[in-house]
């Protein structure tokens, strides 16, 4: 099994010769996730990498938002977004917000925040009116990262294939 540190999915898209683009992404095992980005370049010419996570960071946010899905932790909620009657709120109800300030340089770290809403769309709204210099890039509800977790598992276990770095190990 490789270690959660050098699991990585990079996001991005494919770039067609028509100017049109697919988003699309690819698990790497690399040592850094600026290494599993260029890899993933390297071995793919016509992808494009638009950004990186890595197995032990979709396990912590998939924990956090469990825990804000239980009721144990707090985070910006949109008004008539509630509690149901086993004092939990639906995984589709509990989303992770990524995006950049816009005050900063470009190739700073993203900034992460954990909203409870009805929808995406809604999500991102909520979050840029409490930040107004965010610049949302993605936002993924607690069952969809949830998925995702599972499968990068299967990565990590080798029943799934990835592009390796040379020189990784299990």
């Amino acid at each position: 099994m490789y270690d959660d540190g050098r699991v990585f999915l990079v996001a991005g898209y494919w770039a067609k010769l028509k100017k049109a683009f697919s988003a699309a992404s690819v698990y790497v095992i690399a040592d850094t996730a600026t290494v599993a980005s260029s890899l993933a370049k390297r071995c793919m010419p016509q992808f494009q990498p638009a950004g990186v996570m890595s197995l032990a960071e979709v396990r912590r946010y998939v924990n956090y938002m469990n825990r804000i899905a239980a009721g144990d932790e707090a985070c910006l909620m949109q008004e008539g977004v509630a509690f149901g009657d086993d004092g939990c709120l639906p995984a589709e109800r509990v989303f992770v917000v990524v995006g950049f300030s816009k005050t900063h340089a470009p190739d700073r770290n993203p900034v992460v925040n954990f909203v409870a809403a009805r929808s995406e769309a809604e999500a991102a709204v909520l979050q840029q009116g409490a930040m107004p210099s965010l610049s949302v890039s993605g936002v993924v509800d607690l069952a969809r990262l949830t998925e995702l977790l599972y499968r990068m598992e299967r990565v990590a276990t080798g029943e799934v294939p990835a592009l390796k770095e040379h020189g990784v190990i299990r």
